[in-house]
């Protein structure tokens, strides 16, 4: 799973045409300006309560709150929680992350049950993806009063925390990687209640800092408040399901593309227009380029270093002169590190590698 996020050739087209599986691109909103009828609403709503595995007799009268309480009800969720009755709040968000990752993972998990790991229908039956972890780490943060922004990256979803008043931790469980940085570092960060449109740039790891995985970083991102970050994504991700992505062909949410432009007006009533995300949708196609470029390229680099170096020693040796270059710009948190830290990283890498199919490890979600 090391330099996987972007998405991969015969997926890209899928991704910029349609709503991504986790995050849906939507760099035109004409549902707005079309009139809806009141069974089309309800008809969305049902289906909306549906995926929370409400009741469709209940009334979407309070889509926060009831998600929040859809989410508490998950197994993943009060296990985790459970997990963390007794651990201090400093350290709170790096114990979660440890519970969340992806690494963390039950492995008999049933293959044949839903595989969008967004839905909270689905989620019950166990398998996770990106928003599915961003929405369980986002209410359990929020019930322990800890600050954090939802993030929304090329078709992925993170989060990012207010760790102290001058540091940031960058929360990427389906990523596995987790990492504390000056908060100087990213720059156009506004706090937890604005959307930012934010670059963490190069910086110098401090004593302090922590480090848990070995992934790239997503440098180029949108930073939303909580409750807006997750609901939005949510309700995008229906909106994929009722849009017929194969992502969600076993979620038991019917293609209806009338209906998910009923569910894309039902959004924009709840949040109102945000023009920070609709400016960074605008340029989506683009970025996802961007990743799918260096995600290919970061696998050819460690391809070639492995063939040619096919011992430990030798590849720790050439991965850390890498890492010294322009490709350590992929890991923020490592490239101005100390010579020590570089070749800590490679040895790390290397091990990972020797565990995983290179493939796998480059491009699994």
């Amino acid at each position: 799973m090391i330099f996987e996020q972007a998405p991969q050739p015969k997926n890209i087209e899928k991704v910029i045409k349609k709503p991504a599986p986790d995050i849906s691109k939507k760099n035109e909103r004409a549902a707005n300006q079309k009139e809806f009828s009141p069974e089309e609403i309800k008809k969305s709503k049902n289906t909306i309560l549906d995926t929370l595995d409400i009741d469709s007799a209940e009334n979407l009268d309070n889509f926060d709150g009831q998600l929040k309480e859809s989410v508490k009800s998950l197994p993943k969720y009060k296990e985790i929680e459970a997990k963390l009755k007794n651990v201090d709040k400093k350290d709170l968000p790096h114990e979660l992350f440890n519970l969340l990752k992806k690494d963390a993972d039950k492995k008999e998990i049933d293959q044949k049950k839903p595989r969008d790991g967004v839905l909270i229908k689905s989620m019950k039956q166990g398998h996770l993806e990106c928003a599915g972890r961003t929405l369980i780490a986002s209410t359990i943060l929020k019930e322990h009063n800890i600050d954090h922004t939802v993030v929304t990256a090329p078709g992925h979803s993170f989060v990012v925390i207010e760790q102290s008043l001058d540091t940031l931790a960058y929360f990427d469980a389906n990523n596995n990687l987790f990492f504390t940085f000056p908060k100087e570092a990213l720059t156009g960060y506004g706090g937890t209640q604005t959307s930012s449109e934010c670059r963490l740039k190069n910086y110098i790891p401090r004593e302090t800092d922590v480090v848990d995985g070995i992934n790239t970083a997503f440098s180029h991102f949108v930073t939303t408040p909580a409750a807006e970050g997750v609901g939005r994504q949510y309700l995008d991700n229906v909106t994929a399901a009722l849009s017929g992505n194969k992502e969600f062909e076993t979620s038991g949410v019917t293609t209806d593309k009338e209906l998910s432009k009923t569910t894309e007006h039902i959004q924009s009533e709840l949040y109102g227009k945000n023009s920070v995300l609709d400016n960074f949708y605008s340029k989506i196609e683009g970025l996802l380029n961007i990743e799918e470029l260096q995600t290919e390229d970061d696998k050819k680099i460690i391809g070639k270093t492995l063939q040619k170096n096919p011992d430990r020693n030798s590849f720790v040796e050439e991965f850390t002169r890498i890492l010294k270059g322009q490709k350590g710009d992929r890991i923020p948190y490592i490239k101005n590190a100390s010579d020590n830290q570089k070749k800590n990283y490679a040895g790390k890498l290397w091990d990972e590698l020797q565990k995983r199919n290179l493939n796998e490890t480059i491009t699994g979600r």
